[in-house]
Protein backbone atom coordinates (compact mmCIF):
# COMPACT_ATOMS: atom_id res chain seq x y z
CA UNK A 1 0.00 0.00 0.00
CA UNK A 2 1.51 3.37 -0.97
CA UNK A 3 1.77 6.35 1.40
CA UNK A 4 -1.31 8.12 0.03
CA UNK A 5 -3.46 5.00 0.35
CA UNK A 6 -2.19 4.47 3.89
CA UNK A 7 -3.02 8.07 4.74
CA UNK A 8 -6.53 7.70 3.31
CA UNK A 9 -7.06 4.51 5.30
CA UNK A 10 -5.89 6.21 8.50
CA UNK A 11 -8.24 9.14 7.91
CA UNK A 12 -11.14 6.78 7.31
CA UNK A 13 -10.44 4.95 10.54
CA UNK A 14 -10.17 8.20 12.48
CA UNK A 15 -13.46 9.48 11.05
CA UNK A 16 -15.38 6.26 11.64
CA UNK A 17 -14.54 4.50 14.92
CA UNK A 18 -15.67 0.88 15.06
CA UNK A 19 -17.90 1.44 18.10
CA UNK A 20 -19.44 4.52 19.71
CA UNK A 21 -18.17 5.44 23.18
CA UNK A 22 -20.26 4.28 26.15
CA UNK A 23 -22.76 6.54 27.88
CA UNK A 24 -21.29 7.60 31.23
CA UNK A 25 -22.79 9.13 34.34
CA UNK A 26 -21.35 12.45 35.47
CA UNK A 27 -19.30 10.72 38.15
CA UNK A 28 -17.94 8.18 35.66
CA UNK A 29 -17.17 10.92 33.14
CA UNK A 30 -15.00 12.98 35.53
CA UNK A 31 -13.38 10.00 37.26
CA UNK A 32 -10.55 9.87 34.74
CA UNK A 33 -9.83 13.63 34.84
CA UNK A 34 -6.15 14.49 35.13
CA UNK A 35 -5.20 18.11 36.02
CA UNK A 36 -3.55 20.05 33.18
CA UNK A 37 0.19 19.53 32.89
CA UNK A 38 1.94 22.45 31.21
CA UNK A 39 5.17 22.23 29.25
CA UNK A 40 5.29 26.04 29.04
CA UNK A 41 3.34 27.46 31.97
CA UNK A 42 0.00 28.96 31.01
CA UNK A 43 0.57 28.43 27.28
CA UNK A 44 1.32 24.88 26.11
CA UNK A 45 -0.35 21.89 27.77
CA UNK A 46 0.78 18.30 27.41
CA UNK A 47 -1.52 16.15 25.26
CA UNK A 48 -2.88 19.32 23.60
CA UNK A 49 -2.28 20.27 19.97
CA UNK A 50 -1.62 23.81 18.71
CA UNK A 51 -1.03 25.46 15.36
CA UNK A 52 1.58 28.22 15.11
CA UNK A 53 0.60 30.39 12.15
CA UNK A 54 2.72 33.05 10.50
CA UNK A 55 3.82 34.04 6.99
CA UNK A 56 7.13 32.92 5.54
CA UNK A 57 10.08 34.73 7.19
CA UNK A 58 8.00 35.82 10.18
CA UNK A 59 9.99 33.67 12.61
CA UNK A 60 8.05 30.41 13.08
CA UNK A 61 11.08 28.12 12.88
CA UNK A 62 13.28 30.46 14.92
CA UNK A 63 10.68 30.64 17.71
CA UNK A 64 10.03 26.89 17.72
CA UNK A 65 13.74 26.12 17.98
CA UNK A 66 14.09 28.64 20.80
CA UNK A 67 11.18 27.04 22.68
CA UNK A 68 12.68 23.59 22.04
CA UNK A 69 16.01 24.63 23.55
CA UNK A 70 14.44 26.29 26.60
CA UNK A 71 12.17 23.33 27.35
CA UNK A 72 15.00 20.81 26.96
CA UNK A 73 17.30 22.91 29.15
CA UNK A 74 14.65 23.86 31.70
CA UNK A 75 15.14 27.59 31.12
CA UNK A 76 12.27 30.07 31.53
CA UNK A 77 11.04 31.49 28.22
CA UNK A 78 10.64 34.99 29.68
CA UNK A 79 10.28 36.47 33.17
CA UNK A 80 7.34 34.67 34.76
CA UNK A 81 6.97 32.16 31.90
CA UNK A 82 8.31 28.94 33.38
CA UNK A 83 8.88 25.63 31.61
CA UNK A 84 8.69 22.01 32.69
CA UNK A 85 11.98 20.50 31.63
CA UNK A 86 11.17 17.85 29.03
CA UNK A 87 12.66 15.91 26.15
CA UNK A 88 11.75 17.46 22.77
CA UNK A 89 11.22 15.98 19.30
CA UNK A 90 11.51 18.27 16.28
CA UNK A 91 10.16 17.06 12.92
CA UNK A 92 12.20 19.04 10.39
CA UNK A 93 10.20 18.30 7.26
CA UNK A 94 10.32 21.53 5.28
CA UNK A 95 14.02 22.42 5.24
CA UNK A 96 16.24 20.26 7.46
CA UNK A 97 19.46 22.00 6.39
CA UNK A 98 18.08 25.39 7.45
CA UNK A 99 17.11 23.90 10.81
CA UNK A 100 20.62 22.44 11.19
CA UNK A 101 22.21 25.84 10.57
CA UNK A 102 19.97 27.58 13.07
CA UNK A 103 20.54 24.92 15.72
CA UNK A 104 24.32 25.14 15.34
CA UNK A 105 24.21 28.93 15.64
CA UNK A 106 21.80 28.79 18.59
CA UNK A 107 24.15 26.58 20.58
CA UNK A 108 26.68 29.40 20.54
CA UNK A 109 24.29 32.32 20.90
CA UNK A 110 22.27 30.70 23.72
CA UNK A 111 25.23 29.00 25.38
CA UNK A 112 24.41 25.32 25.30
CA UNK A 113 26.18 22.15 24.14
CA UNK A 114 24.25 20.36 21.41
CA UNK A 115 25.31 16.90 22.58
CA UNK A 116 24.07 17.63 26.12
CA UNK A 117 20.72 19.16 25.09
CA UNK A 118 17.79 16.75 25.02
CA UNK A 119 16.31 17.78 21.67
CA UNK A 120 15.95 15.10 19.01
CA UNK A 121 15.34 15.65 15.30
CA UNK A 122 13.79 13.73 12.42
CA UNK A 123 15.03 15.16 9.10
CA UNK A 124 12.74 15.01 6.09
CA UNK A 125 9.11 14.07 5.63
CA UNK A 126 7.53 10.65 6.09
CA UNK A 127 3.96 9.28 6.09
CA UNK A 128 2.95 9.59 9.75
CA UNK A 129 0.27 6.89 9.65
CA UNK A 130 2.47 4.34 7.88
CA UNK A 131 5.48 4.96 10.12
CA UNK A 132 3.52 5.21 13.37
CA UNK A 133 4.72 2.00 15.03
CA UNK A 134 8.36 2.62 14.16
CA UNK A 135 8.26 6.23 15.40
CA UNK A 136 6.49 5.27 18.62
CA UNK A 137 9.07 2.53 19.26
CA UNK A 138 11.97 4.92 18.67
CA UNK A 139 10.44 7.50 21.03
CA UNK A 140 9.88 4.82 23.67
CA UNK A 141 13.54 3.87 23.31
CA UNK A 142 14.74 7.40 24.14
CA UNK A 143 12.41 7.64 27.14
CA UNK A 144 9.39 9.47 25.71
CA UNK A 145 8.97 13.13 24.83
CA UNK A 146 7.09 16.05 26.36
CA UNK A 147 6.95 18.35 23.35
CA UNK A 148 6.78 17.73 19.59
CA UNK A 149 7.22 20.37 16.88
CA UNK A 150 5.98 19.70 13.34
CA UNK A 151 7.68 21.94 10.76
CA UNK A 152 5.44 22.31 8.77
CA UNK A 153 1.80 21.26 8.42
CA UNK A 154 2.07 21.36 4.61
CA UNK A 155 5.25 19.26 4.55
CA UNK A 156 3.58 16.22 6.15
CA UNK A 157 0.18 16.51 4.47
CA UNK A 158 -0.54 13.41 2.34
CA UNK A 159 -4.01 14.33 1.13
CA UNK A 160 -5.03 15.63 -2.26
CA UNK A 161 -6.66 18.97 -1.41
CA UNK A 162 -5.63 21.19 1.49
CA UNK A 163 -8.80 23.25 0.93
CA UNK A 164 -10.98 20.24 1.67
CA UNK A 165 -12.58 20.60 5.09
CA UNK A 166 -13.03 16.83 5.38
CA UNK A 167 -9.39 16.08 4.58
CA UNK A 168 -8.01 18.85 6.79
CA UNK A 169 -10.19 17.87 9.75
CA UNK A 170 -9.06 14.28 9.46
CA UNK A 171 -5.43 15.40 9.02
CA UNK A 172 -5.67 17.47 12.22
CA UNK A 173 -6.99 14.43 14.06
CA UNK A 174 -4.13 12.38 12.67
CA UNK A 175 -1.68 14.99 13.99
CA UNK A 176 -3.53 14.99 17.33
CA UNK A 177 -2.70 11.31 17.60
CA UNK A 178 0.93 12.42 18.11
CA UNK A 179 -0.13 13.49 21.62
CA UNK A 180 -0.52 9.78 22.45
CA UNK A 181 3.14 9.03 21.73
CA UNK A 182 5.20 7.85 24.73
CA UNK A 183 5.39 10.73 27.20
CA UNK A 184 2.01 12.21 26.21
CA UNK A 185 3.56 15.25 24.52
CA UNK A 186 2.20 18.64 23.59
CA UNK A 187 2.24 19.05 19.79
CA UNK A 188 2.90 22.36 17.98
CA UNK A 189 2.45 22.54 14.19
CA UNK A 190 3.95 25.32 12.09
CA UNK A 191 1.33 26.58 9.59
CA UNK A 192 1.24 29.09 6.77
CA UNK A 193 -1.72 31.50 6.55
CA UNK A 194 -3.69 32.21 3.35
CA UNK A 195 -1.71 34.01 0.64
CA UNK A 196 -1.22 37.75 1.33
CA UNK A 197 -2.88 37.43 4.75
CA UNK A 198 -2.38 40.36 7.11
CA UNK A 199 -1.66 40.16 10.82
CA UNK A 200 -5.40 40.20 11.47
CA UNK A 201 -5.93 36.96 9.51
CA UNK A 202 -3.29 34.54 10.77
CA UNK A 203 -5.34 31.37 10.45
CA UNK A 204 -3.88 28.09 9.13
CA UNK A 205 -4.10 27.89 5.35
CA UNK A 206 -6.43 25.28 3.93
CA UNK A 207 -9.77 23.94 5.00
CA UNK A 208 -11.29 25.91 7.86
CA UNK A 209 -11.96 22.67 9.70
CA UNK A 210 -8.28 22.38 10.68
CA UNK A 211 -8.43 25.17 13.27
CA UNK A 212 -11.64 23.69 14.65
CA UNK A 213 -9.73 20.52 15.52
CA UNK A 214 -6.76 22.09 17.32
CA UNK A 215 -6.76 23.37 20.90
CA UNK A 216 -5.29 26.73 20.05
CA UNK A 217 -3.90 28.79 17.19
CA UNK A 218 -0.72 30.56 18.22
CA UNK A 219 0.52 33.37 15.99
CA UNK A 220 3.81 35.07 15.27
CA UNK A 221 3.28 38.69 14.24
CA UNK A 222 6.39 40.29 12.85
CA UNK A 223 7.02 44.02 13.20
CA UNK A 224 10.44 45.23 12.11
CA UNK A 225 12.99 42.85 13.64
CA UNK A 226 10.73 41.80 16.52
CA UNK A 227 8.03 39.14 16.62
CA UNK A 228 5.09 38.88 19.00
CA UNK A 229 3.94 35.41 20.05
CA UNK A 230 0.25 35.35 20.99
CA UNK A 231 -2.89 33.64 19.69
CA UNK A 232 -5.76 34.34 17.32
CA UNK A 233 -9.12 32.77 16.60
CA UNK A 234 -9.01 30.00 19.20
CA UNK A 235 -7.22 29.17 22.43
CA UNK A 236 -8.40 26.64 24.99
CA UNK A 237 -7.16 27.90 28.33
CA UNK A 238 -6.59 31.20 30.11
CA UNK A 239 -5.29 34.12 28.07
CA UNK A 240 -1.61 34.94 28.31
CA UNK A 241 0.34 38.12 27.69
CA UNK A 242 2.06 38.39 24.31
CA UNK A 243 5.74 37.43 24.36
CA UNK A 244 8.19 39.44 22.28
CA UNK A 245 11.23 38.04 20.49
CA UNK A 246 13.85 39.61 18.28
CA UNK A 247 15.02 37.91 15.12
CA UNK A 248 18.77 38.20 14.94
CA UNK A 249 21.07 37.43 12.01
CA UNK A 250 24.14 35.61 13.27
CA UNK A 251 27.10 33.58 12.02
CA UNK A 252 29.02 30.63 13.41
CA UNK A 253 32.53 29.41 12.66
CA UNK A 254 31.13 26.08 11.49
CA UNK A 255 28.67 27.64 9.04
CA UNK A 256 30.75 28.33 5.94
CA UNK A 257 30.22 27.73 2.24
CA UNK A 258 32.62 25.85 -0.07
CA UNK A 259 34.71 29.02 -0.47
CA UNK A 260 35.15 29.43 3.28
CA UNK A 261 32.76 32.37 3.59
CA UNK A 262 30.60 32.65 6.71
CA UNK A 263 26.92 32.03 5.96
CA UNK A 264 24.45 33.89 8.17
CA UNK A 265 21.34 32.38 9.68
CA UNK A 266 18.43 33.67 11.79
CA UNK A 267 17.72 32.87 15.43
CA UNK A 268 15.21 34.20 17.97
CA UNK A 269 15.83 35.71 21.39
CA UNK A 270 13.36 37.00 23.98
CA UNK A 271 13.29 40.77 24.45
CA UNK A 272 11.55 42.97 27.02
CA UNK A 273 8.58 45.19 26.23
CA UNK A 274 10.85 48.22 26.60
CA UNK A 275 13.28 46.83 24.02
CA UNK A 276 10.39 45.98 21.72
CA UNK A 277 9.09 49.57 21.89
CA UNK A 278 12.57 50.89 21.13
CA UNK A 279 12.78 48.64 18.08
CA UNK A 280 9.35 49.80 16.93
CA UNK A 281 10.40 53.45 17.26
CA UNK A 282 13.56 52.82 15.26
CA UNK A 283 11.60 50.88 12.65
CA UNK A 284 9.07 53.70 12.19
CA UNK A 285 11.93 56.15 11.70
CA UNK A 286 13.40 53.83 9.04
CA UNK A 287 9.99 53.64 7.33
CA UNK A 288 9.83 57.43 7.04
CA UNK A 289 13.38 57.63 5.67
CA UNK A 290 12.70 54.89 3.13
CA UNK A 291 9.43 56.48 2.01
CA UNK A 292 11.30 59.75 1.53
CA UNK A 293 14.04 58.10 -0.56
CA UNK A 294 11.44 56.36 -2.75
CA UNK A 295 9.60 59.65 -3.16
CA UNK A 296 12.82 61.43 -4.14
CA UNK A 297 13.83 58.77 -6.68
CA UNK A 298 11.19 56.23 -7.78
CA UNK A 299 13.79 54.67 -10.11
CA UNK A 300 16.08 53.67 -7.24
CA UNK A 301 16.95 49.98 -7.09
CA UNK A 302 17.01 47.94 -3.89
CA UNK A 303 20.80 48.30 -3.88
CA UNK A 304 20.42 52.08 -4.17
CA UNK A 305 17.88 52.17 -1.34
CA UNK A 306 20.10 50.04 0.91
CA UNK A 307 23.03 52.38 0.27
CA UNK A 308 20.97 55.47 1.06
CA UNK A 309 19.67 53.85 4.24
CA UNK A 310 23.31 53.02 5.12
CA UNK A 311 22.59 49.29 5.33
CA UNK A 312 25.87 47.65 4.31
CA UNK A 313 26.22 44.53 2.15
CA UNK A 314 25.78 41.63 2.08
CA UNK A 315 22.55 41.87 4.08
CA UNK A 316 21.60 45.45 3.18
CA UNK A 317 19.81 44.65 -0.07
CA UNK A 318 17.83 41.84 1.60
CA UNK A 319 16.81 44.23 4.36
CA UNK A 320 15.64 46.76 1.79
CA UNK A 321 13.67 43.99 0.08
CA UNK A 322 11.96 42.99 3.33
CA UNK A 323 11.04 46.54 4.22
CA UNK A 324 9.76 47.50 0.77
CA UNK A 325 7.72 44.29 0.69
CA UNK A 326 6.21 45.29 4.04
CA UNK A 327 5.39 48.75 2.66
CA UNK A 328 3.72 47.14 -0.36
CA UNK A 329 1.60 44.95 1.95
CA UNK A 330 0.70 48.06 3.96
CA UNK A 331 -0.35 49.74 0.67
CA UNK A 332 2.09 52.62 1.24
CA UNK A 333 4.19 51.64 -1.78
CA UNK A 334 3.36 50.06 -5.15
CA UNK A 335 5.69 48.24 -7.51
CA UNK A 336 6.08 49.93 -10.84
CA UNK A 337 7.97 49.22 -14.08
CA UNK A 338 10.82 46.68 -13.78
CA UNK A 339 10.17 46.22 -10.07
CA UNK A 340 10.86 49.83 -9.14
CA UNK A 341 8.80 51.37 -6.33
CA UNK A 342 6.57 54.41 -6.04
CA UNK A 343 4.49 55.88 -3.25
CA UNK A 344 0.74 55.32 -3.23
CA UNK A 345 -1.69 58.01 -2.10
CA UNK A 346 -1.61 56.45 1.35
CA UNK A 347 2.20 56.50 1.28
CA UNK A 348 2.33 60.19 0.34
CA UNK A 349 -0.20 60.97 3.05
CA UNK A 350 1.83 59.04 5.64
CA UNK A 351 4.99 60.93 4.62
CA UNK A 352 3.24 64.31 4.80
CA UNK A 353 1.57 63.64 8.14
CA UNK A 354 4.79 62.54 9.79
CA UNK A 355 5.13 60.37 12.90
Amino acid sequence: MDARATFAKALSELDAPAEPPPILSGAEFVASFVPPDFVIDGILQKQFIYSLTAPTNAGKTAIMLLLAAHVALGRDIAPGVEVERSRVLYLAGENPVDVMMRWIAMSQQHDFVIADTDVHFMAGTFPIAEAWDLVAADIEAIGGVGLVFVDTMAAYFRGEDENSNAQMAAYARLLRSLTTLPGGPCVVIACHPPKNAGNDNLQPRGGGAFIAEVDGNLTAKRDADSVELHWQGKFRGPDFSPIAFELKQVTHQNLKDSKGRLRPTIIARHISDVAKEAKATAYNADVRRLLQFISDDPRASLTDLAARMEWPPPSGKARAQRMTDALVRAKLVAKGFQGKHQLTKEGRRALEEGP
